[in-house]
């Protein structure tokens, strides 16, 4: 039957919910985004199983897997652990959609906290929309041990940096500019079965490229599916000292230079002008770092970081790779 439906059609209750993380490298994290998800309150008459997909993980993220089968939340609900060598995001996200047997899927990520009542907002909000085929809820960035004064002086610059999403209290129809992002949105399985993630994007090991979930969402809505936004869905992204630092902001926008690459929004095709438009906004990003106010350094940083990834991409895409 939902092979069947076409956009404007209604889904049929859900029933069944798998929720999905595809960790890498970040076993620490992940134990305690565990723990969060252990707490959770499933509706008592929904089935309920977790998919997690190691991608290649080479620190003790195996041993947090074992660790967790005999875990008592496992006496009621389902456990399903995969294995995916070949590294990327995307990959990881794909093999889970193999696996799939439910009526929405849920997907997060190794770093999150979910609240105790993530689940039940999520599948009561889905059965009061039956219309709908995906759904976007709120990330609250935490950073620890604390946010330095250069971030909160730019936060509405950097916080996509650091996957905080809210838009908004009220219910709202998603459209092409107001989209979920990857660690809380959730799609009805029968239409995600037939939208596979896209293996050039995503993150790659420390690559942080992402838009894997973006271009999903914009390929159902130029099909007709319809996407709102749930603000009763909320969990805590939880940033580490390793990712607040300029390094990682660089690295950000890197991977935000080859999407443009990607996107065919390049800034220029001649790969010269952009590697010495890359080093130029470096040395005056490290001259300006010195005494410029945050804004003003920031911005230089951001477009070294951002003609880096061009000239990357653009490199590879040259060499046929």
């Amino acid at each position: 039957m939902s092979d069947e439906l076409e956009p404007g059609d209604a889904f049929p209750k859900v029933e069944r919910i798998d929720l999905v993380v595809c960790p890498w490298n970040r076993a620490d994290q992940l134990k305690r985004m565990l723990e969060s998800v252990f707490s959770l309150i499933v509706p008592y008459d929904r089935w309920f199983r977790l998919i997690v997909v190691n991608n290649n993980s080479t620190d003790s993220t195996e041993d947090v897997l074992a660790g967790i089968a005999d875990h008592k939340f496992f006496n009621r609900h389902q456990l399903l652990v995969h294995q995916e060598s070949q590294q990327g995001h995307t990959h990881a996200r794909n093999k889970a959609i193999d696996s799939l047997d439910s009526d929405l899927v849920m997907w997060t990520d190794d770093d999150v906290r979910v609240d105790a009542n993530w689940v039940a907002n999520t599948v009561a909000y889905a059965d009061a929309n039956p219309e709908v085929a995906f759904f976007g809820g709120k990330i609250l960035a935490k950073l620890q041990p604390k946010k330095p004064d250069w971030i909160g002086e730019n936060w509405d610059l950097l916080k996509g940096c650091f996957a905080e999403r809210d838009l908004g209290d009220g219910r709202l129809k998603l459209d092409a500019k107001r989209l979920p992002y990857g660690a809380n949105f959730a799609v009805r399985t029968s239409i995600q079965k037939q939208y596979r993630f896209d293996s050039s994007l995503g993150r790659r090991a420390e690559e942080v490229l992402g838009e894997d979930e973006i271009d999903l969402f914009r390929r159902l809505l130029a099909d007709g599916w319809e996407g709102i936004w749930n603000p009763d869905s909320v969990v805590d992204h939880v940033i580490d000292a390793s990712r607040i630092n300029e390094e990682y902001i660089r690295r950000y926008f890197i991977g935000q230079g080859r999407a443009l690459v990607k996107k065919d929004e390049a800034w220029y095709t001649d790969r010269k002008r952009l590697w010495w438009a890359s080093l130029l906004h470096y040395l005056n990003f490290r001259f300006k770092r010195q005494f410029a106010a945050s804004p003003a350094w920031l911005a230089q940083l951001i477009r070294s970081g951002l003609a880096e990834g061009q000239y990357a991409q653009l490199k590879e895409v040259e060499s046929g790779k």
